[in-house]
């Protein structure tokens, strides 16, 4: 008797399981025609992929570039389930950007952001991010960039006798690493007041946290597949403290981070960066 009991319940989860695979494949049947319906160009997506197998593949511009070649200026493709819009027409870029960008908010986002990125200005949607946009906007201002001239100044001179150094030896070396560290030093000491010196070899621990972020494993890959692929999903692996970001870099540079704000709130240091702008906007 027990035996038949457990044949009907297996039996009855997987035709509840047959029945959720269907309505999902019906669904994102659907779904994956509306560019067809209105008769956009673009192509066929791979299901729950969509065009993300093709991105990680190729990589996103040699992809963009390969869809624009043959389909057009404007595209519709799939990230994961979601539509999007390719464009390469200037004059509708141009209408997006600048004169009807006030109907274009929003951005790209990826559901299921977790920790200090759950609030962070690219997930940002409406009017949280017309008031984030009215606090930044004015730091991209010109007299503000001048001000951090010194600040690039500093790491172009580290990356010169960096090059220095190596023409002295006449060693060969990787000019895409060099670059690599005077992007990040800028970075770094521009908009987050940290001196990382990657290009003296120095803070090797926060380097190496800070270059996990785009070192993306093959675990880090499927995760972010899942997190554009459905929504519903993503929301709650990120509740469960899931991300396709490394979590302990994250934590490292929170802290570095917060370090430097409380000494910059404290009046124990300041510089001409993008924190320090911040913080004086905060006060005002």
């Amino acid at each position: 008797m027990s035996l038949f009991l457990i044949g009907d319940s297996i039996t009855l989860t997987l035709l509840v399981l047959l029945i959720h695979i269907f309505v999902y494949y019906v669904y994102n049947l659907r779904t994956n025609n509306i560019f067809r319906r209105i008769g956009m160009p673009g192509p066929v997506p791979i299901p729950l992929l969509g065009e993300m197998f093709n991105v990680m593949r190729r990589g996103m511009y040699k992809n963009d570039m390969a869809l624009v070649k043959k389909y057009g200026k404007i595209i519709g493709v799939y990230e994961g389930t979601a539509p999007v819009i390719l464009l390469s027409d200037l004059d509708i870029l141009r209408n997006v950007l600048i004169k009807d960008s006030h109907v274009f908010i929003n951005r790209r986002t990826i559901e299921g952001a977790a920790g200090p990125l759950e609030h962070g200005l690219t997930v940002l949607k409406d009017e949280q991010w017309k008031n984030a946009r009215s606090i930044v906007s004015p730091t991209f201002s010109t007299a503000k960039l001048k001000a951090m001239h010194s600040l690039m100044n500093d790491v172009s001179d580290m990356y010169n006798e960096r090059l220095l150094e190596y023409a002295d030896k006449q060693e060969i070396f990787d000019i895409k690493t060099i670059n690599g560290q005077y992007t990040l030093d800028n970075i770094a000491s521009c908009l987050f007041g940290i001196e990382t010196n990657s290009l003296k070899n120095e803070n090797i621990t926060l380097i190496n946290h800070l270059k996990k972020f785009f070192n993306f494993s093959f675990v880090n890959i499927f995760l972010l597949i899942i997190f554009l692929s459905s929504a519903r999903l993503a929301n709650y692996l990120g509740k469960k403290g899931y991300t396709f970001l490394p979590m302990d870099s994250m934590e490292y540079t929170t802290k570095i981070v917060n370090q430097v704000l409380a000494r910059r709130r404290q009046r124990l240091e300041r510089r001409n960066d993008f924190i320090q702008i911040m913080i004086d906007h905060e006060e005002e």
